[in-house]
């Protein structure tokens, strides 16, 4: 299951048990052009994805180790990235009253709603931050200009942010890391004479003063 897709269960289900809970709406994901207006039937809540965008704010720099039993480091582990995902959700009804009055209803939801717990995994206990999203002063709101794009005649719409976090894969260590070292000896015999006799005078030294040599072995 992708990211996104996790995202979307994650909010069909947090609105389905809170704002929609006992009230008969669907919950789609569709685009909301002139089309599927048309085709569109019965009270609908949408949710189109319009926009994904990085968090460069919450970006973070450096990697962590990753430490076996031994105490040894096997990998690193890079922080996650967050990105933004924005929902433009609207509401569809019979009539602008039952559509304001839904929408008023999810709009209170989102103010008072700063996290969701993932779907289907809460158990890992990585919650996503939710809110809407703030338009400077004299600015249009990204939302709106949508409509344009859609054919569709402007409506009210609620533009949420979704923040979640992508997890990078670790890195692991290149080269194995050295665990032990074994040093052996070993007796090095000494040369023989012509006659068959051991020569206690190796060449290059003084005779009597010859001493045995070992040789020494490095194992990894």
């Amino acid at each position: 299951m992708s990211i996104v897709q996790k995202v979307d269960d994650t909010l069909e289900r947090e609105l389905r048990q809170g704002p929609l809970h006992g009230v008969n709406a669907q919950v789609v994901f569709d685009t909301p052009n002139s089309d599927w207006a048309a085709r569109r039937s019965g009270l609908c809540v949408n949710l189109f994805l319009h926009s994904v965008e990085e968090d460069t704010a919450q970006r973070q720099s450096g990697d962590t180790s990753i430490i076996d039993e031994h105490g040894v480091v096997v990998a690193y582990h890079r922080p996650p990235r967050h990105f933004r995902l924005g929902y433009a959700l609207t509401v569809w009804g019979h009539s602008p009253r039952d559509e304001h009055r839904l929408l008023g209803t999810l709009l209170e939801w989102c103010v008072a709603t700063e996290h969701l717990t993932p779907y289907p995994e809460p158990s890992k206990g990585n919650t996503l931050a939710l809110k809407l999203r703030e338009t400077p002063e004299g600015s249009e709101p990204p939302a709106a200009k949508l409509w344009s794009g859609l054919g569709t005649p402007a409506r009210p719409v609620l533009d949420l942010l979704v923040t979640v976090p992508v997890t990078r894969p670790a890195t692991p260590v290149e080269a194995e890391p050295v665990r032990d070292l074994t040093l052996r000896a070993a007796h090095l015999t000494p040369p023989r004479s012509p006659d068959g006799q051991p020569n206690s005078s190796p060449r290059g030294r003084t005779r009597g003063t010859s001493r045995p040599r070992r040789n020494v072995e490095e194992v990894g």
